[in-house]
């Protein structure tokens, strides 16, 4: 892409395929070169087309992180189709609200998955593609939707479909983050939402055929499409980075230096793992041109550490802004930031998008240390959520722009974080509704009352969860609730600390008293013990 003339992001994959037919496309156990994938992504595009999936259409891709994830993406992009990337770990519950909400043509999944469903599953799912099953599988008679193995497709005699071309109006995804009311929201991603990162990326990082990038994140986060896209718009190499390879830390140095990593991506967290293992890092950190982060603060002092065994040419890069954006704020570190005590800058716009900071009469304020809530503007705002309206931001999206509820304030003509205004918190890169958590353990039958608080420490956030029960006697405790939990809602969405109280503290109006669990949560931080508190469980660590 030599200028910003608007491409979409499958084109991207179709003219590696011909430019740099015999590069590879992925390394690792996913090996493959460019041409050869993107014949896979026609076959498998070529049976949604067969099957009646039309430009606009959902498939859905309910996986593990694995090969066959990208394969998916591409191939309903190949026709013109919208892809909904589902976090492969997630509870069945909520798998299947995501489901029922985005009404899928197509279901891309495994047979572990499949038979959790057991044929419960909204009735606009026509086909499903089992990606592990045997030519021999076989479903049981008076099933609706046509099950097939993917492994079946290259004998089927299939033709290929005619590439679809698409707008920048036209939806690439949705991508389903945590809500409030307890149902995932689908935030809708645009081709041309897409196009303007990447088109700054390739051309802010130089990146080239040469990059092999670490695609850490899982397809349901926005940080993957970085690893996707840019790489194929140059022609690089993707390391898909397996689910339980994500926190081993010996996985990860391995394939770095395996791989000659060059590009990486993924929230901190990752990142200051690595700073903790003990490995030789000028022989596994070599290759590396670029380490981004995003998706939560990056506690200076391990920044810092991150930064001393960096080979001297790589630039550390915070990338900035909520699903609504993906990245809209950017910033290079310096090395003089480093030696301060506080988190580094989100930094400033990317070319093309607007912000403003407001304060809480909606006047703009730009005087370094005032702080306000940001709000941006350009093209990289979503058009909008899918089938959804939100009471802060629905009307903005019309009009190209998003309130993100962050607090921010300038310095050096530079955005610095400071907070949300509402109760959305960024855990390990993943957006968290307390309100979804809320709701999640209020549906126990023997619960009372909850209140779901986030706790901030020096090096950590974490959730807790207070709550009361109905009949006080009864056997409900922190390990009940957590178990339940698991059924309801994702892992990272599990509060790490789970506490029973006899009642939940109100305030004046008789609402219950948010700024006293936290009171009250920062006492049992200073308990060395954090436990044989009158009326509290026992503290018991997330399994």
């Amino acid at each position: 892409m030599d200028t910003n003339t608007f491409c979409p992001v499958i084109d991207y994959l179709r003219l590696s395929a011909h430019y740099y037919a015999d590069n590879k496309a992925f390394v690792g156990i996913d090996e493959i070169t460019y041409h050869k994938f993107y014949s896979r992504v026609q076959t498998l595009a070529g049976c949604f087309k067969t099957y009646g999936v039309e430009k606009g259409e959902r498939v859905a891709i309910w996986l593990p992180k694995c090969g066959e994830y990208p394969l998916a993406i591409y191939a309903a992009m190949e026709i013109g189709a919208v892809y909904v990337p589902m976090d492969g770990s997630q509870p069945l519950d909520r798998a299947c609200k995501i489901l029922g909400k985005s009404e899928p043509m197509v279901l891309v999944t495994d047979c572990a998955r499949f038979e959790a469903l057991n044929f419960e599953y909204p009735s606009s799912i026509q086909l499903i593609i089992l990606i592990d099953a045997d030519l021999s599988f076989e479903v049981k008679p008076g099933f609706s939707a046509r099950v097939i193995p993917l492994l079946r497709l290259p004998y089927m005699g299939i033709p290929l479909p005619q590439p679809v071309t698409c707008d920048k109006h036209d939806l690439a995804a949705i991508l389903f983050t945590s809500g409030s009311t307890g149902v995932p929201k689908g935030v809708k991603i645009s081709h041309g939402n897409l196009h303007h990162f990447i088109y700054w990326a390739i051309n802010t990082f130089g990146l080239s055929c040469k990059d092999t990038f670490a695609n850490h994140a899982g397809y349901h986060f926005d940080l993957s499409t970085f690893d996707l896209f840019a790489a194929a718009a140059v022609g690089a190499a993707v390391w898909v980075i397996r689910d339980d390879e994500q926190r081993n830390v010996n996985a990860l140095i391995q394939g770095i230096k395996k791989y000659h990593v060059s590009v990486w991506y993924s929230v901190p967290s990752v990142l200051i793992l690595l700073n903790n293992a003990q490995f030789d890092r000028h022989d596994v950190m070599c290759s590396m041109r670029y380490v981004l982060f995003a998706g939560e603060v990056f506690p200076i002092k391990h920044l810092r550490d991150l930064e001393n065994y960096l080979p001297d040419e790589c630039d550390l890069f915070n990338l900035y802004g909520p699903t609504e954006t993906n990245v809209c704020l950017y910033y290079r570190v310096e090395k003089s930031v480093l030696q301060g005590n506080k988190p580094v800058f989100i930094g400033q716009p990317l070319p093309g998008l607007t912000i403003d900071v407001i304060d809480e009469r909606g006047q703009s304020i730009s005087k370094e240390g005032c702080i306000g809530e940001l709000l941006v503007k350009g093209p990289c705002v979503t058009p909008g959520y899918w089938r959804h309206y939100d009471s802060v931001n629905s009307e903005h999206h019309a009009k190209g722009y998003h309130a993100t509820g962050d607090l921010v304030s300038y310095e050096r003509g530079l955005l610095t974080y400071l907070g949300r205004k509402d109760r959305m918190i960024k855990l390990n890169g993943n957006r968290v509704e307390l309100g979804e958590i809320e709701v999640a353990i209020s549906s126990m039958q023997e619960i009372k009352e909850v209140a779901v608080i986030a706790e901030l420490t020096e090096s950590s956030q974490y959730i807790v969860a207070y709550y009361s029960l109905a009949e006080y006697e009864n056997k409900v405790n922190s390990i009940t609730v957590k178990q339940y939990c698991a059924q309801k809602i994702p892992r990272y969405m599990i509060p790490k600390f789970i506490r029973r109280l006899p009642e939940l503290p109100k305030n004046a109006n008789g609402k219950i008293d948010y700024i006293a669990l936290k009171d009250l949560s920062k006492k049992h931080q200073e308990k060395s013990t954090m436990s044989g508190i009158a009326g509290v469980d026992t503290v018991e660590k997330v399994i």
